[in-house]
């Protein structure tokens, strides 16, 4: 067989058998792993951004409610330096600050999971109802303001537990953008699932 091909031809398919041979998987050993790495886990949507790394192992040792956290923040929010965590077994929040000890002016997001809540989605007013990923009913509340703004939220159940998400955005971003930009971290964490 090898005498009709060529020197070169010939080095190439013993260089992808060779291929071939070490991609394959011998008896008695384990499969090697593909490399993990920050592209690898963009891609499937897994990625956490720093500021949950440290506080997620905590959240989870104290709490039941499955953890739902974007795999990406949007702007401004990705600038937020600290995260503080409440905790119990059938609810968790983490609040995210871009600087402690300013009070509400340090305040910039929390994501929060709730096994049973006070609150009902029906209760809620001022909402308009958005899709979402997996095919799951939202209800969005943009940015108001009085005396001082409140920020955007977005509340959705899945299994039984009532998730909400809180932006605190410039006021002057529409409404249509500040929806865009609160959907855009529920579908994030929806998809990403479980953390």
């Amino acid at each position: 067989m090898f005498s009709r091909i060529g020197g070169r031809a010939c080095s190439l398919v013993i260089l992808l058998l060779c291929a071939y041979a070490v991609g394959k998987e011998q008896p008695g050993q384990a499969p090697v792993p593909p490399p993990t790495n920050a592209a690898n886990q963009t891609k499937s949507g897994r990625s956490l951004p720093a500021v949950f790394v440290s506080v997620l192992p905590d959240v989870k040792a104290k709490s039941h409610v499955p953890v739902l956290l974007p795999s990406e923040l949007p702007e401004p929010i990705v600038r937020a330096k600290h995260a503080v965590t409440t905790a119990e077994d059938d609810k968790y929040t983490i609040a995210l600050y871009f600087k402690l000890g300013v009070g509400d002016s340090g305040y910039a997001a929390s994501f929060s999971g709730d096994s049973s809540p006070n609150l009902s989605l029906r209760e809620l007013q001022n909402v308009s109802e958005v899709n979402l990923a997996h095919g799951v009913r939202g209800f969005f509340r943009p940015i108001s303001c009085g005396g001082s703004c409140a920020p955007a939220n977005l509340w959705w159940e899945d299994g039984g537990i009532l998730y909400a998400i809180q932006l605190k955005l410039s006021s002057a971003v529409s409404e249509q953008d500040q929806e865009k930009t609160i959907k855009a971290a529920a579908n994030s964490a929806i998809l990403a699932g479980p953390r």
